[in-house]
């Protein structure tokens, strides 16, 4: 190892097997507060506006639609009133479900809405591989009711004295479907072939009323506790305890156990498996009838995955005098952002920067915008130019696409970065790197081990 002035500071990196601290976190304010469903491709977050019941001024009409980084906007409006549960079939379309009218609406991608079939009290909604739609009834013969792909039909699926005005809707791997009974929070199991099974209910001390909606994601159930205040996660054995909030109404961010929500309803997960979307009451008021609030609850890592939250800031590769890659990681884009920097001993003089050529004498930086992949990121490589160190910009600074690059987390402390320059004809390499500085973080972060 070649010798380097590099003063390090308290080199303190965690390595586990566990999942990193659940974190909550506010992704914006919008005006609607029913179902939730995450799109399939563009990871656009749709939301039915139920409407009075849960915020005064509106007439749940309308459907949002949320970008990840939380930019709202109207994606359909004119539909029956209060919209709850929907899900997207295999041609793009949204199935919402409005409960006031007792309609099902499909909406093209253009926010066209047709109405596709009735439902006494439709709620949850959610469609299976071959575009069978499921649909839960709060009515005064609730069930659950099936749309055959291609039908206008809706026809009972199963009943049950069990079924206590059943709320929200989720699917499993096998086809089992889940449902939370609204009135007392009960968690019943629907198998493929109509049978009725009792999971738990969202509270295993005693029953409450007012469970919100449920999903699946990575083996389990959460559900929205919309007058406790809380989130649950349910093992599909009957397990139950609570992942967010501390039952007080607020809308506090931070860890999980120190968390506040305020009657959160809608909840679905990204495609990803590890962000939960919630809609809740918002304790900030805006111009209008906005008045809920859309949170986002980070799972963490799964056990054999890098948490690339803990990728963040430098690290370096110990076999020179000052290379490595500054990191920062943007959870809701799915982008780890990649700054590659290198650096030799020549002379820069600050009002004439050396043009660029990649490879050449002098200070070097790229830059990337990586998508993740289990324990990867990779993307395209941009060379920057122009501009010189401790000067303003200038006009004629800019970057272009000259590669691509691939950094493979192999553990906690240790990656492998690989490069392909097109434009130095084709230069290709390797070379590890490790982070400069991490520090245990008091409430429990950690990263797991890649398998």
């Amino acid at each position: 190892m070649s010798q380097r002035s590099l003063f390090i500071l308290g080199l303190i990196f965690f390595c586990s097997n566990a999942f990193s601290q659940v974190q909550v976190s506010t992704l914006t304010e919008v005006f609607a507060h029913g179902g939730i469903t995450v799109h399939p491709d563009t990871d656009d977050i749709y939301i039915g506006e139920f409407g009075s019941l849960f915020n005064t001024g509106t007439t749940g009409t309308r459907v949002a639609r949320v970008t990840p980084d939380g930019q709202v906007s109207t994606f359909a409006g004119n539909l029956g009133f209060s919209n709850s549960g929907n899900d997207f079939d295999s041609q793009g379309n949204l199935l919402q479900s409005a409960f006031s009218s007792n309609r099902i609406w499909r909406i093209a991608p253009n926010g066209t809405a047709t109405q596709l079939a009735t439902v006494a009290g439709p709620v949850g909604l959610v469609i299976d591989d071959n575009d069978n739609i499921f649909v839960t009834s709060c009515s005064n013969a609730p069930g659950i009711f099936r749309i055959a792909a291609g039908s206008t039909n809706a026809v009972i699926f199963a009943q049950d004295t069990r079924f206590n005005c059943p709320n929200g809707l989720t699917m499993d791997e096998q086809g089992n479907l889940y449902t939370v009974n609204w009135n007392d929070a009960q968690i019943l199991r629907i198998a493929p072939d109509s049978t009725v099974t009792l999971i738990a209910q969202a509270r295993d001390d005693q029953p409450f009323p007012g469970a919100g909606h449920i999903v699946y994601t990575r083996g389990k159930l959460y559900v929205a506790g919309r007058t406790e205040h809380q989130i649950f996660e349910v093992t599909l054995d009957g397990q139950v305890s609570v992942l967010a909030g501390t039952g007080t109404d607020g809308n506090q961010d931070g860890m999980a156990d120190q968390a506040t929500f305020s009657r959160p309803n809608g909840i679905d997960v990204s495609n990803d498996g590890r962000f939960l979307y919630v809609t809740g009451s918002s304790s900030v008021t805006l111009p209008g009838p906005t008045n809920n609030s859309l949170r986002v609850i980070d799972l963490g890592a799964e056990e054999g995955e890098f948490d690339f939250a803990l990728a963040e800031g430098a690290w370096l590769n110990r076999n020179t005098d000052g290379e490595g890659i500054l990191f920062d990681f943007g959870p809701t884009l799915n982008l780890l952002f990649a700054a590659w920097f290198t650096s030799t001993i020549v002379e820069i003089p600050p009002a004439n920067p050396p043009d660029m050529d990649i490879g050449g004498r002098g200070q070097r930086w790229m830059t990337g915008l990586l998508t993740l992949e289990g324990n990867t990121a990779s993307g395209p490589l941009r060379a920057r130019q122009g501009g010189a160190f401790d000067m303003p910009p200038e006009a004629d600074e800019s970057s272009a696409v000259v590669g691509q690059l691939s950094v493979q987390f192999l553990a906690c402390d240790l990656a492998q970065v690989d490069y392909t320059i097109d434009s130095a004809g084709g230069v290709t390499g390797s070379f590890e790197i490790e982070p400069l500085e991490k520090v245990v973080n008091p409430n429990g972060f950690s990263c797991a081990v890649a398998e």
